[in-house]
């Protein structure tokens, strides 16, 4: 069980990278966002803004924080993410 929860949770980071590069790439090219790296999770890009001080970040953190607490995480999701793929998914 343990080792279809391991892949579980390695496919779902997987279409979370792949939903944050879709994400940014029409805003890249339009000039409205950073160039998307292909590492980077959302909640960690959303993380990023919000520490930048990006109110609609702020929104969407406070979204996507109220789902992550829903399934079992503790409030702060996407500053944590920011915080512990500083540097790792730019």
């Amino acid at each position: 069980m343990a080792r279809l929860r391991d892949s579980l949770l390695a496919l779902l980071r997987a279409c979370d990278i792949l939903l944050c590069t879709l994400w940014l790439a029409p805003l890249y090219v339009a000039g409205w966002a950073d160039k998307p790296s292909g590492r980077q999770m959302i909640s960690s890009y959303i993380g990023k803004a919000a520490a930048n001080g990006h109110r609609w970040a702020r929104w969407a953190a406070a979204v996507v924080d109220y789902f992550a607490v829903a399934l079992g995480d503790v409030p702060g999701h996407c500053n944590r993410a920011y915080r512990h793929y500083r540097g790792l998914d730019q």
